[in-house]
């Protein structure tokens, strides 16, 4: 046998409701459950209060029928716990009593939160009756609470986009947009708009991101790329490479850590920080300092600067490996063009005749490795709250103070002065140069990424041969000529790092000026 429809207050048929049926007595308890399923809803039972209550809690009901006089906990108590509750308040109750003193206990039943009142001698179709306007109150109240929480949820969103923030996911406005009224329409306009507004602002942010990085990398060739030069000029002068690190570093830590103290900037450390300072004063101030020195006796400016572009390639492997930047095919493609351009200049310059060269031009290689490592150490462990002209002058002053001691014992202590000659003024600038292509690279790796920073190793080469041709006359054939433009091709196609901070965006939408 099928079971009837459920019909409200006016005989229309309803949405079959789920009802709770609380009562002591068992046959009474029977009674309505029957009544009520008789109407086309669904029931669930309860003995007494504390059952009553159990079961509101684990479950959803849209009423109650609540018995009044029942041990332990009677449905006075019941209707003074359900208010309490968040869960529970709102479901509507119809207190059902056989005390002689009904309208007192109908009062205070009322007065306790019950929507309605029936006998226990009811008759179905009061039942009917009472039960459909319970309903019909209840399903108002959702759809109305329902309906505010829709427009406090546009309020927030509205209250996001006006903060700057239009990123469609901070929104949180998917589920509504995807309804068919008009709250529905306006989520999706506001998420359409804002994603319009999003994507193209995230276009020119990139845009904007990719020319300051290419600024940064073209700076950091340029100034970088006078250092085979200067360095092969001063080891003309007679001096050293042990020597020449020393003053080099020193130099570039007194320039930095002067301009860090009078910001007052200089940094307190904690132990880990500062071995971070360490492990990089050993690996750029050191290592890198001394390879490109002794490199540079040996090799020619414009040649050492073509092998250094080789650090592309190793900081993509690395960082891919690592997981710490996107390997995607253009920074892939982009790469591996700059390499190909970089394998056919070293072609033109590789002599199977001349063993001594080609092994300087070897050992030449760790420079561009050490490169690499500076760069994926800067972009993973630096310390990000220390200014970064106290970052280098830190890095140059421990760098100086562990060279010193093996100068001294080796007797490499390189003298200048008390007159300024030109190795007293290649000194200076390449103390300064020093400073300066660290601090651009520090700032450079910090805003695009050790991927991207990585693509100044082709802006050296380009600085690195036009210096080595107008300082020390060195020339390149042709055929590297067209490697340099497959070079700069590779350097075009790699891009900055995706950032991961939100872009907030800042508009005034207020209507006074």
């Amino acid at each position: 046998m099928n079971k009837p429809a459920a019909l409200d207050m006016t005989g229309q048929q309803v949405t079959s409701a789920h009802i709770l049926v609380v009562d002591d007595n068992g046959i009474n308890r029977k009674k309505m459950r029957m009544a009520v399923e008789n109407l086309g809803h669904t029931a669930d039972v309860a003995k007494n209060g504390l059952e009553a209550l159990n079961a509101l809690k684990s479950q959803s009901f849209d009423a109650v029928l609540l018995d009044i006089l029942m041990p332990e906990m009677d449905g006075f108590d019941v209707l003074s716990e359900m208010k309490q509750h968040e869960r529970m308040r709102d479901v509507p109750v119809i207190v059902i009593s056989a005390l002689d003193d009904e309208t007192e206990s109908v009062v205070k039943a009322i007065e306790l939160g019950a929507e309605d009142f029936l006998p226990k001698s009811f008759d179905p179709v009061l039942l009917r009756a009472r039960l459909g306007a319970s309903l019909s109150k209840k399903r108002f109240r959702d759809q109305e609470r329902e309906y505010f929480g829709r427009i406090e949820r546009l309020t927030e969103a509205a209250e996001v986009l006006e903060g700057g923030r239009f990123n469609p996911e901070s929104l949180d406005l998917d589920d509504l947009a995807n309804k068919d009224d008009p709250l529905g329409r306006l989520a999706a306009v506001f998420r359409g708009m804002a994603a319009e507004i999003y994507e193209r602002e995230l276009k020119l942010k990139k845009m904007i991101l990719t020319l300051q990085g290419s600024f940064l990398v073209l700076a950091v060739g340029l100034v970088w790329g006078l250092t085979p030069a200067l360095s092969r000029m001063a080891s003309g002068l007679g001096s050293n490479p042990l020597g020449l690190a020393i003053w080099v570093n020193a130099l570039a830590a007194i320039f930095c850590l002067g301009i860090a103290a009078y910001r007052r900037k200089l940094p307190r450390l904690k132990r880990s920080e500062f071995m971070f300072y360490v492990y990089w004063a050993i690996i750029a101030g050191i290592l890198q300092r001394m390879t490109t020195f002794v490199v540079t006796e040996h090799v020619e400016a414009a040649m050492l600067s073509l092998i250094v572009t080789l650090q592309g390639f190793m900081v993509f492997a690395f960082a891919a490996v690592t997981g710490m930047e996107r390997a995607s095919p253009r920074r892939l493609l982009g790469l591996f063009v700059g390499l190909a351009g970089v394998s056919l200049v070293l072609f033109t310059r590789f002599d199977l005749s001349d063993g001594a060269q080609n092994a300087w031009l070897l050992f030449a290689m760790a420079l561009p490795l050490l490169f690499a490592v500076e760069a994926l150490v800067l972009a993973g462990k630096r310390p990000e709250h220390v200014d970064i002209f106290a970052s280098v002058g830190l890095m140059m002053a421990l760098s100086t103070a562990m060279l010193a001691p093996w100068a001294y014992f080796s007797g490499d202590l390189m003298t200048l002065g008390p007159s300024i000659g030109r190795l007293e003024i290649l000194v200076l600038l390449m103390g300064i140069v020093g400073a300066s292509s660290l601090l651009l690279a520090f700032h450079l790796i910090a805003t695009a990424g050790a991927v991207f920073y990585s693509q100044s190793a082709y802006a050296m080469t380009i600085a690195g041969v036009v210096w080595g041709m107008l300082l020390l006359n060195e020339e390149l054939s042709p055929l590297a000529w067209i490697a340099f433009a497959i070079i700069i091709i590779g350097m075009y196609l790699v891009e900055p790092k995706s950032s991961d901070e939100e872009l907030v965006i800042k508009r005034n939408f207020n209507s006074e000026s």
